[in-house]
């Protein structure tokens, strides 16, 4: 799972200073249950899980299991908040447990809004690919054509390898990549990213609560807090100092914008088929272009999605090739110290996703 070493090197600075339509079986009806907070105070009232207007499949109730189960773990291991929501079909569930924010206690709600780290990504590389649409790039262009003096000399980064897997960058570059991708969307649409972004994915999917941030934005009063450890005392990261540019760019959206993206973009609502192709990536990849690969044991193919990993916050968003199966996760994780590499939180999280998107259905390949 790549991961943006900026995003880790900024905070570091900071601080120093599952699913299936079809699946068969006799439907059975689950009460809806109201989700629990762990020892607030004051005692805010939890959003209670979606309740059901369709029978749900028991396929679909094992799934609501696993990260029920999953979602009290993180709780007793002290996580502030959890948001979930999963699609199966015309199955949809949401659930919501925790508090915004450990100062004020107010309860979390499933539409509540969070920092998605590096799901930006996904987000980025659309209005990317946009570009290479329009004929004013082509993926295998050096970035240093239109964004002259952006990397060494010596090294001939290519948009396309901007856009792919950042562990396999070289190392002068790796840590821009997301920022050198911002600015060359800037560059082209003589606008903010935030801008470009509301204009090729956010208004025509009226995503609303979706928005980018950069230094001096007002704070949403509905985001999750995120912490830290730093010397032994919890420090609220939900909105550090940092520099001005692109790299300072932050999403914030939710788990219901999530999925309605994802299905967006996998359907081909947002590119044309050659673009979403080559977002995807070959068969047999890891990871496309702003896409990450699982194996969906549902349909012998692939899940696609991202996952997002800063200080502080945890999310992924995952989809089936058609959109039909989906699922986001959302953690404020328990506060611990700053570390360069990826949260084990994280790769947990990613790893339940797959789980429980994979126990969707009745009959798997293997």
């Amino acid at each position: 799972m790549p991961g943006s070493a900026a995003g880790w090197a900024l905070i570091t600075a900071f601080a120093c200073g599952v699913f299936l339509c079809g699946c068969t079986g006799t439907p059975e009806p689950l009460p809806s249950r109201p989700t629990t907070l762990v020892e607030p105070s004051p005692s805010p009232t939890p959003e209670p899980s979606t309740p059901e207007t369709l029978a749900v499949t028991p396929a679909f109730q094992e799934v609501r299991a696993t990260l029920e189960l999953f979602a009290r773990e993180k709780m007793d291991e002290g996580a502030s908040a959890v948001l979930i929501k999963a699609k199966a079909g015309q199955q949809e569930w949401t659930h919501a447990t925790g508090v915004r924010s450990r100062a004020e206690r107010v309860a979390v709600r499933a539409g509540d809004r969070f920092d998605v780290g590096d799901q930006l990504r996904t987000m980025v590389a659309v209005s990317v690919l946009k570009l290479i649409e329009e004929g004013r790039l082509a993926l295998d262009d050096s970035i240093n054509t239109h964004l002259p003096g952006s990397v060494p000399a010596g090294s001939p980064v290519t948009i396309r390898q901007l856009l792919g897997d950042a562990t396999e960058l070289p190392a002068a570059p790796s840590p821009q990549a997301d920022a050198l991708l911002g600015l060359l969307v800037e560059r082209y649409r003589g606008v903010p990213l935030g801008t470009a972004l509301r204009t090729d994915i956010l208004s025509p999917l009226n995503l609303d609560s979706t928005a980018v941030l950069v230094p001096g934005s007002d704070a949403p009063d509905d985001v999750v807090h995120g912490y830290i450890q730093l010397q032994g005392e919890t420090v609220d990261v939900t909105f550090p100092h940092i520099p001005n540019g692109a790299s300072s760019v932050r999403l914030m959206s939710t788990v219901e914008d999530l999925t309605t993206f994802q299905a967006a973009l996998l359907e081909g609502r947002l590119l044309a088929t050659q673009s979403l192709i080559s977002m995807k990536g070959s068969v047999f990849a890891g990871y496309g272009l702003g896409l990450d690969h699982w194996e969906d044991h549902c349909t012998n193919g692939s899940y696609y999605g991202h996952a997002g990993d800063v200080p502080g916050y945890g999310s992924i968003s995952m989809s089936s090739a058609d959109g039909n199966r989906q699922l986001a996760i959302f953690m404020a994780y328990p506060p611990q110290p700053v570390a360069l590499q990826p949260s084990a939180l994280a790769l947990e999280m990613t790893g339940v996703a797959q789980v429980a998107l994979n126990s969707s259905c009745r009959f798997q390949f293997r």
